[in-house]
């Protein structure tokens, strides 16, 4: 990728072209100023944003009235494979709007053109009024190809059984949603779905599926001078391996993790034909190595371990992950052949309940440890291999006055396998030379090592007694009524206010 490559950051514009609803094509290569790209496994579409210096008044001879398309082509130097190429020349961008346009000099004014791919402007006009008999891989299959009509690349991760499904007149990306929430894979029976578009493609695959990928680049920092050679010149490749700035977003939030249920969860189903109801409680440390995470990966025989302590917070050995406080309540079948709508006329059951059991609980435990895990964003030089959904490996400096180890020269949080979960590549065609950078935010869900303390660091409680003031407001004033002592585990008394 060195090869042709003078400096890190570099790019290539092979066509940037706009064009109108009068059939005029125009080349905006002379007039962009900066072209920002957003990728996010946590979105269906790529989005943008271009600005333009305009001083022929395109805005009105265009006209540009929201309904324009992007041609782009964008590539790192001397890069030939369609993977390190951002290629819409055939796909092209829908423009939608045009914003902040305003005059900065004589008869020059600048305005910035919002983008989408044109997928998300078709799934706007198209409802889906259809019954499926169909795995759920399947039918997002159908739904990109016979619906949204695209020609991009699809990665789809194939799903267990076959579902019986209808659509009720929604758009097909809701259909898709859908299918997302409620889909179980047959590697390992993930149900931790992700539908996204990167710029290879659409991608409905599990978290299971990125985290068996092999780490495509490393990023660390580099100090003053470690990147330049003995002949004086900067070393392309270490360059972009640098990271040039970086912000440690979160390191765990266990609010959250209680309210939400990752730590634990306990599901409640009603077994409509069987007027009965049965429980399933999912505990986080519990269900840990049933799971895959990001640092075992594709290799085999590495440990990892939770990011949230096993230890014990009271007497009774309870964690954190012993407290089921978020319930689920769903309607269900216990198994297919409970389910009447599962039944063909022949009287058999081939099709997939809506099993609740299967994904509900783990689905959403391990999409918040993503959430509120390890994160961090991270500034360095682009290139046009980089996308989201990869994994990298992210070695950040151990930063202390003194050392705990003498080995010891990242931080223990944030080093090893990261997963890529958005992108920002900014296209900074002002500067010279013109420069590509990324923001990419990274997350882990595991760690190399445990994090151990005493089994008797429970949780702290307050010692000695309390005062208690109760308050009773009537017609004739204030009462205040005493509570006698000793009610509460403790001494009480009563004051007036």
């Amino acid at each position: 990728m060195a090869d042709g490559l003078q400096h890190a950051g570099d790019f290539t514009v092979d066509e940037i072209s706009l064009i109108t609803t009068s059939g005029l094509r125009v080349n905006l290569l002379p007039s962009v100023v900066k072209l920002t790209i957003f990728e996010d496994i946590n979105q269906s579409c790529i989005s943008g944003i271009i600005t333009i210096q305009d001083s022929i008044n395109l805005s009105s001879y265009g006209p540009i009235i929201g309904q324009e398309f992007l041609s782009l082509k964008i590539r790192t130097p001397s890069v030939q494979e369609d993977s390190g190429i951002i290629d819409f020349t055939e796909n092209l961008f829908a423009v939608h709007s045009l914003t902040a346009r305003e005059k900065v000099g004589n008869n020059i004014q600048l305005f910035n053109l919002s983008f989408v791919s044109l997928e998300l402007v078709r799934n706007e006009r198209i409802k889906v009024k259809k019954s499926f008999t169909l795995p759920w891989s399947d039918i997002v299959l159908s739904m990109l190809v016979n619906h949204l009509q695209t020609k991009k690349n699809i990665f789809v991760e194939r799903t267990a059984g076959v579902k019986k499904y209808i659509a009720p007149n929604i758009r097909p990306l809701d259909v898709i949603s859908t299918a997302r929430d409620q889909s179980v894979a047959t590697f390992k029976a993930s149900p931790t779905y992700l539908f996204y578009e990167s710029l290879s493609g659409f991608n409905f695959r599990t978290l299971s599926s990125l985290y068996n990928q092999e780490t495509f680049m490393e990023y660390t920092t580099f100090q003053a001078g470690a990147l330049t050679g003995k002949n004086g010149v900067i070393d392309v490749i270490k360059d972009l391996n640098n990271v040039l700035s970086y912000e440690v977003i979160a390191n765990n939030d266990t609010l959250l993790n209680y309210r939400t249920g990752m730590y634990g969860s306990e599901l409640i189903k009603h077994d409509i034909r069987n007027k009965s109801i049965s429980r399933k409680i999912y505990n986080y440390h519990d269900e840990f190595e049933n799971e895959d995470h990001i640092v075992s990966g594709v290799s085999k025989g590495i440990t990892e371990h939770p990011l949230a302590s096993p230890v014990a917070l009271n007497p009774s050995g309870q964690r954190v992950s012993d407290f089921p406080v978020r319930t689920y309540v769903v309607p269900t079948s216990l198994v297919n052949r409970n389910d009447g709508q599962m039944a063909t006329p022949d009287n058999t059951y081939p099709y997939e309940a809506y099993g609740a059991e299967k994904w509900l609980q783990r689905r959403n435990s391990q999409l918040t440890q993503i959430k509120s895990g390890l994160s961090v964003n991270i500034l360095c030089h682009g290139n046009t291999y980089i996308n989201a959904g990869q994994k990298v490996i992210l070695n950040l400096p151990y930063t202390a006055a003194l050392k705990a180890a003498e080995n010891e020269n990242t931080d223990r949080f944030y080093r090893g396998p990261f997963l890529v979960k958005n992108i920002r590549h900014d296209f900074d065609f002002a500067k010279s030379p013109q420069k590509h950078t990324m923001i990419l935010s990274l997350v882990k869900d595991s760690m190399e090592e445990p994090l151990d303390g005493p089994s008797d660091n429970y949780e702290p409680f307050a010692q000695g007694d309390i005062t208690i003031t109760k308050q009773k407001e009537t017609y004739d004033g204030v009462e205040t009524k005493i509570v006698p002592p000793g009610i509460f585990g403790g001494t009480t008394r009563s004051e007036d206010f």
